[in-house]
């Protein structure tokens, strides 16, 4: 009998320091995992842009003032929205225009196009006040156009710590034309590109996302 409770107290001891063991080996592995887990990294990326392009085609736009006109001067209009927050460190605009014959027409007509041809881009905060804008009435190779903050706009603000959040609006008139000649080098289709978009804090968990993969500091607040 003696005999019997000595094995199992031995037997208890034996299971108590495996178990024992085992709980101590769990929290060092978890020790070690936390370890040679990478912290959380801030990153700035781009999100991708807003863009307003667009090819005319013949007979979309008529001459101001023709006859059978019932266009608006511009007969091309849109207006995109992007929202700002505290998140973006950057906005950044660039585009381009394409017209065809503008150098001729100008001497021709005096460089009075701006009523025929044009592209005029415009940059309103969320209060309505413009921030930057842009007249084009002749071909624009490509520009672009970098803020920071709006003290980078070119109109007075009086605010130069970062972007007003709320929706900031992008709004593109134009008036083009196009021609499908009998000889090709006479053919021409006006055209422009607008785009734009904002660079934003956005956080890398290592464990989770792969490369060039994060998720944006607005989305976990």
């Amino acid at each position: 009998m003696q005999r019997t409770r000595t094995s199992l107290l031995l037997v208890s001891l034996m299971l108590l320091s495996v178990a024992s063991s085992g709980c101590m080996g769990l929290a060092m592995q978890r020790e070690v995992m936390e370890g040679m887990r990478e912290e959380p990294r801030e990153d700035i990326v781009p999100v991708e842009p807003i863009v307003q392009a667009h090819i005319f085609s013949q007979n979309e736009c008529v001459l101001p003032g023709s006859e059978d006109s019932n266009q608006e001067t511009d007969c091309y209009f849109n207006e995109s929205m992007i929202m700002i927050d505290e998140t973006v460190s950057k906005m950044l605009l660039d585009f381009s225009v394409s017209f065809e014959w503008s150098a001729t027409l100008g001497e021709v007509l005096g460089n009075n196009t701006d009523e025929l041809r044009f592209v005029e881009i415009k940059l309103l905060k969320p209060n309505g006040d413009l921030c930057w804008d842009y007249l084009a009435t002749s071909s624009v190779g490509q520009m672009s156009l970098e803020l920071r903050s709006e003290s980078d706009c070119t109109v007075s603000i009086g605010n130069t710590s970062g972007f007003s959040n709320g929706e900031w609006l992008l709004n593109v008139r134009a008036r083009g034309y196009a021609l499908a000649a009998p000889i090709d080098t006479l053919s021409f289709e006006d055209e422009f590109r607008v785009s734009l978009w904002v660079t934003k804090k956005c956080v890398v968990f290592p464990e989770i996302h792969d490369e060039g993969e994060c998720t944006f500091s607005s989305e976990l607040e």
